[in-house]
């Protein structure tokens, strides 16, 4: 007979000791490995989290105001106009009987233009030289009368009243003759005006008129002659409201004419209107530019150059900061606590890429470049590294 197994009944007890062992250990592993997924993804979960609020600040570039610059020129397109100029009309009715000068012709001061026939003006100068004349001679005979009646009132021959009729009779006549005295004057004043002269020096621009027509005075007819001065021009410009406050008078300007081929002219803000239009927002001003030389003729287009400056401490900044909003314009700044501050600024001069602001900012502000139009007050930003 075989002999028996004693040893079965202890191998049995110990190999599930054994699988409760792994199973407890698979079982711990199993934990750690979920501990350590969970932990993970926890992890993962919250650097999620972190650049998502990251990624919702928005991060800005910025920069600091820079120094309006003091001078600038402004280049302006002018009217050109001569120094005076003054239309000739006839101060007498009459026919053109002779005319001196032509267009273009350059006369002096006093100088004869044309010659008119006023034979209505020479009668009437008769006539009232005539009543003069019959007027005198009844104050001549008044004075006579009225001494003889004083005499005879001293020596009581006639009444006092008598005297007196006759002595108004005599102040009656002495102001008639001063009427005829004026009337005269103004028919001999008259009677000269057929010669039609040069108020001043100038240039002859307009002639309308022909030998024989007939003229009629004043200024509801036409106009016989036109004259301008151009030994000295005025030139027009009209200066934009943003610029206005930096005109001067007595301040250098140069005047092109690219029409006209010459070398520039240089002259000087004489005057302006010290006003802005209403309808334009200009200001109206006037340089005057010496034209001794003739070179410059009035009505031309001409280019006028300003070197304008201003004493004010203002600031540059690109044109990309402003936001338009409907509070009014606006620039973004970032404070030090990264928060957004919507400033009210005023403009000044535009530079074209660049604006002056003349209120609302100082020397050390950080102003957002190019701002998004959501960025609302108190956001939080980001400030890119490369600000400046």
């Amino acid at each position: 007979m075989p002999t028996p197994n004693v040893s079965s009944p202890q191998r049995a007890p110990r190999t599930s000791h054994r699988a409760r062992l792994v199973l407890i250990v698979l079982g711990i592993v199993l934990i750690v490995l979920a501990a350590f997924g969970m932990i993970a993804r926890m992890h993962a979960r919250h650097v999620l989290s972190l650049d998502t609020d990251r990624s919702a600040i928005p991060t800005v570039a910025t920069l600091t105001p820079q120094a309006a610059p003091e001078n600038q020129d402004l280049t302006l397109p002018g009217t050109v106009k001569s120094w005076q100029d003054a239309q000739i009309y006839a101060r007498t009715t009459g026919y053109v009987k002779k005319w001196y000068v032509d267009i273009g012709s350059r006369v002096k001061q006093g100088q004869r233009l044309a010659d008119l026939d006023t034979p209505d003006v020479d009668n009437e100068l008769l006539q009232g030289q005539a009543q003069m004349r019959t007027d005198q001679a009844n104050e001549k005979l008044a004075k006579v009368t009225a001494d003889r009646y004083e005499a005879l009132v001293k020596q009581g021959l006639v009444a006092l009243q008598t005297g007196d009729q006759y002595v108004a009779q005599l102040n009656a006549d002495i102001a008639t003759v001063e009427a005829d005295r004026a009337n005269v004057a103004k028919l001999r004043n008259m009677e000269e005006f057929k010669y039609i002269s040069a108020p001043f020096a100038g240039v002859i621009t307009q002639r309308n008129l022909d030998v024989g027509a007939l003229v009629d005075a004043g200024s509801t007819g036409s106009d016989l002659f036109v004259i301008a001065d151009t030994t000295k021009l005025r030139v027009f410009i009209d200066v934009p409201e943003s610029y206005a406050n930096s005109v001067r008078i007595g301040t250098p300007v140069t005047v092109t004419l690219s029409s006209y081929g010459t070398q520039p002219f240089t002259g000087t803000i004489a005057r302006t209107a010290d006003a802005l239009d209403s309808s334009t927002r200009t200001l109206r001003t006037e340089i005057d530019v010496d034209n001794a030389g003739q070179a410059l003729v009035p009505g031309v287009y001409a280019n006028v150059k300003l070197a304008l400056s201003t004493a004010t401490h203002n600031f540059v900044v690109p044109a990309n900061t402003l936001l338009f909003r409907s509070e009014g314009l606006r620039i973004a700044l970032v404070d030090a606590r990264r928060r957004v501050h919507l400033q009210p600024v005023t403009l000044g001069r535009d530079f074209g890429n660049t604006v002056e602001v003349t209120g609302g900012l100082d020397a050390n502000m950080r102003i957002i470049l190019n701002p998004a139009d959501s960025l609302y007050e108190g956001e939080q930003v980001n400030v890119a590294t490369h600000a400046q």
